[in-house]
């Protein structure tokens, strides 16, 4: 059975990963390569999968009226929609026009 309350929280999770992620494009490290690109993987890809869906499917449930009837909390659902605009603001910020630019 599909469990709301684990995708939750996994999004949520992610989002946490997609904030580190963009972190260390912004600051000087001496991390491992490897955990540096686990880390962008992790918060850059899956977030790119798991952010739209989670909005989607929570939107779908809101509709139908059955996102109640899931013990998932309000923190987790509007914490995953705040990761969700963070994520689109930092597309838009990849594809802006000063972004490449010396």
């Amino acid at each position: 059975m599909f469990s709301l309350f684990f995708f939750a929280r996994l999004t949520f999770l992610t989002g946490l990963f997609f904030g580190v992620s963009w972190g260390l494009l912004f600051i000087d490290h001496n991390l491992p390569s490897d955990l540096v690109s686990t880390l962008l993987t992790i918060g850059f890809g899956m977030g790119a999968v798991l952010f739209p869906s989670f909005a989607l499917l929570c939107g779908w449930y809101a509709c139908r009226g059955k996102l109640r009837s899931h013990p998932v909390s309000r923190w987790l659902i509007i914490g995953n929609l705040i990761w969700l605009i963070l994520f689109i603001t930092f597309i838009l910020f990849l594809n802006g026009p000063y972004y490449h630019q010396p």
